[in-house]
């Protein structure tokens, strides 16, 4: 459970971190704010469950923090501290969604009652809502699945014949449209990354509020239809919607609209490609191809929308320059794999990193991404009978192209050309090695405090597997060993020589539990924290 306290006294902030043990707990502490406009940000990226507030703060208060707070739809309980025993200066809270209150000083049995209620309240509201969606959905469900089956197969190519579609669709009590139609594909984007974070894999509720959008919003612009997931893609969506005569400006206000909607409402960047308007059923596949293509023509950054029917006819001059970059990437990779030489490893590597970071993805258009890295992935193919795990790691590089999942692109792609070059290359490995685990080295003492295994993969495109093989190989410790030994070499200078305290230097080094520092420090030293400060 995430926690956010909110207090401009920074001793309330001390006495409650110290007075619960909230790592034991399995909670934690995402944020401390000291006013209610700090507290609206902390809120809105960390989205916590529990909030501790006071009420007097500066710049915003705690009653209109508590205001924002239930305007904003996003849930938290919020516990109000004040130093006033009068219900009635607390009274405006409670009118504000206020879940209870505790006078100060805080005393901590008080806390822990509250906390337990808090718990609780929080698991009775999250059984209760998932009767609720399993009362509606569950019958739902079942019919949507066969009729997502059928929409799939449609579009994959594996039912052709109309006469055949229209019999399967009643049989799902599905309704297609007689006389014409517009197939729309609606793209998220990374949205398997984003279900974890933002959603706490609850992948039916999200899939069940992006459908909800996409038919309330085309039936409100006046073209009824349904809503397909695409079985195919873990990430799209279909519309289907029917239309007796041609209305594509029309159509294409209403993909404006429901591109400005959807990602509001469920908070994940969306791409709408629409297909020309179609009036025999057997054009569906042709029709979702074309918005396929239409979703693909647009920029990696930001929704949009576009529509087949405006697309250009040829490749533009900036679409071949930007491609240019692919075919040197790829003729760098054809290189190393065909002589096995490292001669030229650092410059790969370094327009891999170039054409991969995040300022020069969001610039790219989908079709540039798909194109570059199916280049790259058959240089590559020839390998696959050298590794087992390289076949793999290429069908799902294809497939996260083909989806045009930009975060596992990157991070594959990394991996793929670390991999070869780690693996593959005929020169020894201890030179490239070494260069590596020393720029790793020097990364990590400017970046110790936040550093990851993650990290470091993603920087270096390198498997974190072969990293950490790597690395205790060339320094005979551990990547952990090393990185704790930066972080308590820096909490012994911070001791020595400044007067912050200790949670302050935890902080400071990278540990956000004040208690773990402690025994990683008393492990590395020998001794506390405070002791090690007395003796120095």
């Amino acid at each position: 459970m995430k926690v956010l306290i909110i207090d401009d006294e920074q001793s309330v902030h001390e006495r409650l971190e110290q007075m619960i043990p909230w790592a034991e707990l399995g909670w934690q502490i995402i944020g401390h704010a000291y006013n209610g406009e700090e507290a609206k940000r902390i809120t809105a990226d960390g989205k916590p469950h529990l909030i501790i507030t006071d009420i007097k703060m500066p710049v915003v208060d705690g009653l209109g923090y508590l205001e924002w707070l239930e305007a904003s739809g996003i849930g938290s309980k919020a516990i109000v501290l004040s130093g006033y025993g009068d219900f009635e200066y607390i009274r405006p809270a409670f009118l504000r969604g206020a879940f209870d209150y505790l006078l100060k000083p805080v005393q901590q049995a008080e806390l822990l009652s509250i906390l337990g209620k808090v718990v609780e309240q929080i698991q009775r509201e999250s059984l209760a809502m998932k009767e609720e969606i399993d009362e509606k959905a569950v019958l739902q469900t079942g019919i949507e699945s066969m009729q997502d089956q059928l929409m799939s197969d449609i579009i994959g190519g594996s039912l052709q014949d109309e006469n055949e579609m229209i019999i399967r669709a009643e049989q799902v009590l599905l309704q297609l449209p007689e006389q014409g139609f517009y197939m729309v594909v609606v793209r998220l984007d990374d949205l398997d990354e984003h279900l974890n974070s933002r959603y706490e894999r609850d992948r039916s509720a999200l899939y069940y509020a992006i459908r909800n959008v996409i038919a309330e919003c085309l039936a409100e612009k006046g073209f009824p239809g349904e809503v397909f997931r695409n079985l195919h893609k873990s990430n799209e969506f279909l519309a289907l919607a029917a239309a007796e005569r041609e209305r594509d400006l029309r159509m294409e206000d209403t993909l404006a609209a429901l591109c400005e909607l959807l990602p509001r409402t469920v908070r994940l960047q969306t791409k709408l490609g629409l297909g020309r308007r179609k009036t025999r059923l057997e054009h569906l596949r042709a029709s979702y191809r074309e918005g396929v293509k239409a979703v693909e023509s647009q920029k990696l950054g930001g929704s949009g929308f576009a529509s087949y029917k405006n697309l250009p006819d040829e490749a533009s001059s900036k679409d071949i320059a930007a491609l240019a970059e692919w075919v040197e990437l790829e003729d760098m990779l054809e290189l190393l794999v065909k002589t096995g030489s490292l001669r030229d490893s650092e410059a790969l590597l370094g327009k891999l990193g170039e054409i991969l970071s995040h300022e020069r993805l969001m610039q790219m258009r989908g079709t540039e991404l798909k194109q570059g890295v199916m280049r790259l992935l058959k240089v590559l193919e020839p390998l696959a009978g050298q590794d087992t795990e390289l076949p793999v790691m290429l069908d799902n590089a294809k497939g996260c192209a083909n989806d045009l999942k930009v975060a596992r692109v990157r991070q594959l792609l990394g991996d793929l050309i670390g991999r070869v070059i780690d693996k593959f290359a005929a020169d020894p490995k201890a030179k490239s090695g070494k260069q590596l685990i020393g720029a790793v080295v020097q990364y990590s003492r400017r970046n110790f405090r936040t550093v990851t295994l993650e990290e470091i993969s993603s920087q270096f495109y390198i498997n974190k597997n072969y990293f950490c093989s790597l690395f205790k190989n060339e320094t005979g410790e551990s990547y952990g060993e090393f990185l704790t030994k930066l972080r308590m070499e820096e909490a012994k200078r911070l001791l020595k020589n400044s007067e912050l305290k200790t949670y302050e230097i935890a902080e400071r080094v990278g540990y956000t539990d004040q208690r773990y520092f402690s025994q990683v420090f008393r492990k590395f030293t020998g001794m506390k924290p405070t002791d090690y400060r007395k003796e120095n």
